[in-house]
């Protein structure tokens, strides 16, 4: 039986469980992946951003579908990430090159977040289905033009929140919703302060790196290792801290919660008055929802 890549993008959702971060390179054989059915009837996958999530996600992927190309900006980085995959898969650099590829049916994207709207942008109007990890945006604005892309073009869009898909988190939702808990008041989330540090160094950027395009339409800056790989999370410029890493998950746990309840909304936030070394902002905010039906 052919498989259909929304059936594909609904596979990888149930796939997903725990919130920990996962190893940078892994063997598919390591997670038991097998690749059954004829290549003709597997939804060809190409995945953007190859280090901790882009790799885990696309080795899970591959139970579903098959490999075709992977890009990074990083040639140390998909180089690393080949090697999980065997020697099937074309390697580039600018991701726009796998997105013309015909036989790529489904994009999986596991780029830095400043990236995300734009690859998902992009992907739908090259005719591809999209998996994204989560925050599917930085803006709301962002998040407008998306909706309408996925309108205009009738292709899927999913936004990856593992929490969704752990069976701890849904019975948790469960007896909120039945009243297990007992009545209802208040629901707060914390995810912490974000880590601060700096000035840090400018650097030589790095032999294997195309700098210029890990930073794409962020603003023009001198290389420092702090703002790259994993701690990119904590720069203002191209993630919004602890809110949109952790809170991400953890608010939308508490909305699936409270999702038959009325809310009442009241946001402030404070932004810094420029841009410091790393993210640093505070927020409060609390959603206005009218007993809207919501499936978990």
């Amino acid at each position: 039986m052919k498989a259909s890549r929304r059936g594909f993008l609904g596979g990888m959702g149930a796939a997903f469980v725990g919130g920990a971060s996962p190893p940078r390179f892994i063997q598919a054989a390591a997670l038991g992946m097998t690749e059954e059915g004829s290549p003709n009837e597997r939804p060809g996958i190409g995945a953007i951003g190859m280090r901790y999530q882009g790799t885990v996600i696309t080795l899970i992927a591959q139970n579903y579908g098959r490999v075709v190309g992977i890009a990074d900006v990083d040639r140390n980085v998909r180089e690393q990430a080949r090697a999980s995959f065997g020697s099937t898969p074309l390697v580039f650099e600018d991701y726009r090159k796998l997105l013309d590829r015909k036989d790529v049916d489904v994009i999986l994207i596991g780029a830095p977040d400043h990236w995300h709207a734009k690859m998902t942008i992009d992907a739908c109007r090259a005719g591809k289905d999209v998996y994204v990890e989560k925050p599917i945006t930085l803006t709301i604005d962002e998040g407008k033009i998306i909706r309408r892309v996925a309108e205009e073009t009738g292709h899927v869009i999913q936004v990856g929140s593992w929490q969704r898909s752990d069976a701890r988190y849904r019975l948790a939702v469960e007896w909120v919703r039945a009243g297990r808990l007992g009545k209802l008041q208040k629901v707060a989330v914390g995810v912490g302060a974000n880590p601060t540090g700096g000035p840090f160094p400018e650097r030589p950027v790095p032999g294997s790196l195309n700098w210029n395009l890990w930073l794409g339409q962020a603003p023009e800056l001198p290389y420092v290792e702090e703002r790259y790989h994993y701690t990119f999370r904590w720069w203002f410029e191209y993630a919004g801290g602890k809110v949109t890493d952790w809170g991400t998950h953890d608010v939308d746990i508490a909305q699936w919660g409270t999702a038959d309840r009325d809310r009442v909304a009241g946001p402030t936030a404070r932004h810094p008055q420029r841009l410091q070394c790393t993210n640093r902002f505070s927020w409060r905010c609390s959603l206005s929802q009218r007993n809207r039906a919501s499936g978990g």
